[in-house]
């Protein structure tokens, strides 16, 4: 294994590494198998990085370190640099097998102009997965954002980790991206008080798409609007191979002051696809609210879109129950 300790002291250090571990690959004195370890030192990090090689690797902070205490962090947007693959703070390429991260914050500092919508131009994300072949794990990170911070394909895994924005902040073509144990955090909007989405989901047809368990769906407070967990396109149909509302809410927590209606659709105005089912669509199970003062009761899923459905007990501890019955079958098993 390639060992490569990085100092924030050093300009675009962790830049400077993984085009390190490029040249090495290159010339051929680290076989394209090497597993490679990227320890971080305390401090900030201002640079935008994009890993794309085949070599398996672990970036974590130094020991001891909180998430907090290591960040990587810069002001990067569609408005800059045009495309997914060149606005992201940190963006892992087609061509990667098997990363991991640990316990550092990735940040895309920018700030939203455009006063209507989610615009192309205020795209600014912290993190993107851009890879349907290998697989991505995340273990106690911090990603943060606005507009857009995560964007997933494939199959990706976050564990205790924080993931806060504003608008679609968790979104992409996803076949699994698994959440357990993880704070979803609703920004406040720097434009003003608007209304607030989380996830916008673009699963590939059939695939279990985003699943959240145990997490919890909290952030600063809305009063005079509200904040909705799930925003649909409207785009999903039975013959689009993409585009699926496919999101599932297992054991999970939400504040009361998000919408009771769970998805957003433009007052039935857009199309959710499929209708929720046991592996497909929005479902949920053993959803709680949480009022101002910490009070945790069962949810009231009376107002609930008619397209979400209500996993039985059956559907439960045949497909949902443990991490193991979630992520068997998928490039995760085993994470």
């Amino acid at each position: 294994m390639l060992e490569i300790n990085v100092s924030s002291k050093s300009p675009a250090a962790l830049t400077a590494a993984l085009k390190k571990i490029k040249e090495m690959s290159s010339s051929g004195s680290v076989s394209k198998e090497s597993a490679v370890h990227i320890i971080l030192e305390p401090g900030i990090y201002r640079e935008s990085v994009r890993y794309n090689l085949p070599n398996p690797i672990v970036i974590e902070s130094l020991p001891g370190t909180k998430a907090d205490d290591c960040v990587l962090k810069a002001d990067n947007c569609e408005s800059y640099n045009k495309g997914i693959n060149n606005r992201g703070v940190f963006v892992f390429g087609p061509n990667v097998t098997k990363v991991t991260l640990r316990n550092f914050t990735i940040e895309n500092t920018h700030v939203k102009t455009v006063e209507e919508g989610s615009t192309l131009a205020d795209c600014a994300e912290a993190l993107v997965w851009g890879n349907t072949s290998g697989s991505l794990s995340c273990n106690g990170m911090k990603i943060i954002g606005r507009q857009n911070t995560l964007y997933v394909k494939g199959n990706s895994c976050f564990t205790e980790c924080t993931i806060s924005g504003d608008k679609d902040f968790i979104y992409g073509e996803a076949e699994l991206s698994y959440f357990e144990d993880c704070d979803i955090k609703v920004r406040e909007d720097n434009l003003g008080e608007r209304d607030a989405y989380i996830v916008n989901s673009q699963s590939l047809a059939e695939k279990p798409g985003f699943v959240f368990k145990n997490c919890r769906f909290t952030g600063d407070r809305k009063t005079k609007t509200t904040a909705y967990v799930i925003r649909t396109d409207g785009k999903g149909s039975a013959t689009s191979q993409k585009n699926w509302d496919n999101v599932a809410l297992i054991d999970c927590v939400i504040d009361d002051w998000y919408s009771p209606e769970i998805v957003w659709d433009d007052d039935m105005n857009l199309t959710i696809f499929p209708r929720g089912n046991a592996k497909n669509g929005i479902r949920e199970y053993g959803t709680r609210t949480a009022d101002k003062n910490g009070k945790i009761e069962a949810a009231d899923t009376a107002r609930r879109s008619i397209m979400s459905y209500t996993l039985t007990e059956e559907d439960y501890f045949k497909g949902y129950a443990s991490r193991f019955l979630i992520l068997q079958d998928t490039p995760l098993a085993g994470n």
